[in-house]
């Protein structure tokens, strides 16, 4: 999971500056209609740098990037009196004295002859002309001053709108940084697209003796390639309500959170990550060890099969804390779905990822690599998703990339917009390349885990991998290109070309694409703490 450094950088993102206009411009009527008003907004994008560096609560962990490109359009949320919340599209325009909405009838505000109404803005996104979402007004819905010395007015916010006006409404924005999708005071599901399922934990905590309890825990959920973090594991909702009932017996509610949907046409492409760990209970088992547990991967189609027939509700995952060999901890006959009697029925590979089944059908006699005796040897989950599998004694993973040497070569300025949902760099031609942890572009900042040296040997491009003293690299994911990729063409690190599942190796070796040093690498790895 990535760390955001708090850190204020020199060069202050720019403020638009915009003309001082009144929130009410009563004195124009544009419509020649006393029975309504057409609303205008102005983006104004605050001086964020300036602001935070003034500000004690410093809510933001890092100031976010501010896009190049120029805002298109605003969707934007609002309601009317005590009416329904409706969300529209405007195209935004600019003159000397900056940007602004153009007309549209979807902002023409139905008012009583000589009344007014109250307009409730309650949500306000620019995006630029790709459909990259660029600015947004911040929101302390739910936690009124949570951006007190960012903006002077988060929404949501109100403004009385009289009949036959044409107002003008300055609405504060700060730059949309994917990363801190949550640091807005959005829900994250606002802001990436599609539609929300629900997703529910539920944990069992085993005794070294074998005793089972109800488990107390957090869940930290990331996004994509670990870029956006869902939740961190500190919010109340990421962990268990706890309590005793009237009889005496502790429970512990499930822990449901909610999450999009797969970005991915292939459904079974990991896109969301989990990591568990176990939290005291004081009135129950007490102290224990507050290890985060392996980090568990999950597809859209995982996702979905977990839903019941309404769409709404879904079962749990169950999850066993110090567990080990007998996770049901109870006393029951085996049965066919329950080969190994720990009253758990077994979840089969070709359940959960059908595409690795192929059963050969044949006759043969059962061996240690062919527990159920369909002729196919057995395939370890681990070897086809290695990310899957934390090395037993390894703790504190964390996504890395080789940094190229050069600032232009990383991912977010190359990809504007879809890029911004990842980190990491690419490398040009020959060299040696210092591997980061857990950089987010931020190079400097971070954690070196290794070194990359990269040589051309004849037609072939060789790569030698070396970890640094207390590191241990899980996985490594190597892609080659005869120019510079297009963001379609660095997918996640799992779908590369080369996909090493034993980086102790150290060297290894690939066609050179372009036959010279002018081609372009990417290099992933997981680091691990030995």
């Amino acid at each position: 999971m990535k760390n955001f450094k708090k850190y204020l950088g020199m060069t202050a993102i720019f403020a638009l500056l915009f003309t001082s206009c009144s929130t009410e411009e009563t004195s124009v009527d544009v419509t020649g209609d006393n029975t309504s008003a057409v609303l205008e907004f102005g983006a104004v994008l605050n001086n964020l740098a300036n602001r935070a560096a003034s500000d004690s609560k410093q809510h933001f962990a890092a100031i976010p990037d501010c896009s190049p490109a120029a805002p298109a359009m605003a969707e934007i949320t609002f309601s009317v009196d005590e009416g329904t919340s409706q969300t529209i599209e405007v195209e935004i325009l600019s003159d000397e004295d900056g940007y602004f909405t153009a007309y549209t009838e979807a902002l023409k505000i139905a008012i009583p002859s000589g009344g007014s109404v109250e307009v409730n803005l309650e949500g306000f996104l620019v995006y630029d002309a790709g459909d990259n979402l660029i600015w947004v007004a911040p929101s302390d819905a739910g936690n009124p001053g949570l951006f007190d010395g960012y903006v002077n007015n988060a929404l949501p916010f109100s403004t009385t709108v009289y009949a036959g006006t044409k107002p003008y409404i300055d609405v504060e924005v700060l730059c949309f940084d994917r990363r801190m999708v949550n640091e807005y005071g959005y829900p994250f599901f606002d802001i990436v697209p599609g539609t929300i399922y629900p997703l529910c934990f539920f944990a069992n905590y085993c005794t070294d003796n074998g005793r089972h309890f109800v488990g107390n825990y957090s869940v930290a959920l990331t996004y994509l390639d670990g870029d956006i973090v869902l939740y961190d594991g500190s919010e109340a909702g990421a962990r268990p309500v706890t309590g005793v009932r009237a009889n005496g017996e502790y429970y512990a509610d499930p822990v449901c959170l909610v999450v999009p949907e797969s970005p991915f046409e292939d459904m079974d492409t990991p896109y969301l990550s989990y990591t568990i760990t176990p939290l005291d209970w004081d009135a129950t088992y007490g102290n224990i060890d507050n290890i985060s547990m392996t980090i568990v991967f999950l597809t859209g189609n995982d996702v979905l099969d977990l839903l019941n027939a309404d769409g709404e509700t879904n079962e749990y995952i169950h999850v066993f804390i110090n567990c080990d060999d007998n996770p049901g901890g109870g006393d029951c006959e085996p049965t066919d779905d329950d080969m190994n009697g720990d009253c758990i029925p077994d979840v089969d590979q070709c359940d959960l990822y059908p595409a690795l089944c192929n059963p050969g059908g044949g006759d043969c006699e059962p061996t240690d690599d062919d527990t159920n005796g369909d002729c196919v040897p057995d395939v370890e989950q681990c070897d086809i998703f290695p990310s899957l599998c934390q090395p037993a004694g390894n703790k504190n993973c964390e996504t890395a990339f080789a940094y190229g040497n050069n600032d232009e070569l990383e991912f977010r300025d190359i990809y504007t917009g879809n890029g911004n949902g990842r980190w990491g760099w690419i490398a040009q031609g020959e060299g040696t390349y210092t591997i980061y942890a857990a950089a987010g572009n931020q190079y400097k900042k971070d954690m070196p885990v290794g070194t990359a040296t990269v040589t051309i040997v004849g037609v072939n491009v060789k790569v030698d991998i070396e970890d640094a003293d207390g590191y241990d690299f899980t996985e490594l994911h190597i892609d080659l290109f005869s120019g510079i990729p297009t963001y379609n063409d660095v997918k996640a690190p799992g779908q590369y070309s080369y996909n090493e599942s034993n980086p102790s190796q150290g060297s290894f070796v690939y066609t050179n694409p372009t036959g010279d040093n002018s081609f372009y690498i990417v290099i992933h790895a997981v680091s691990c703490d030995e």
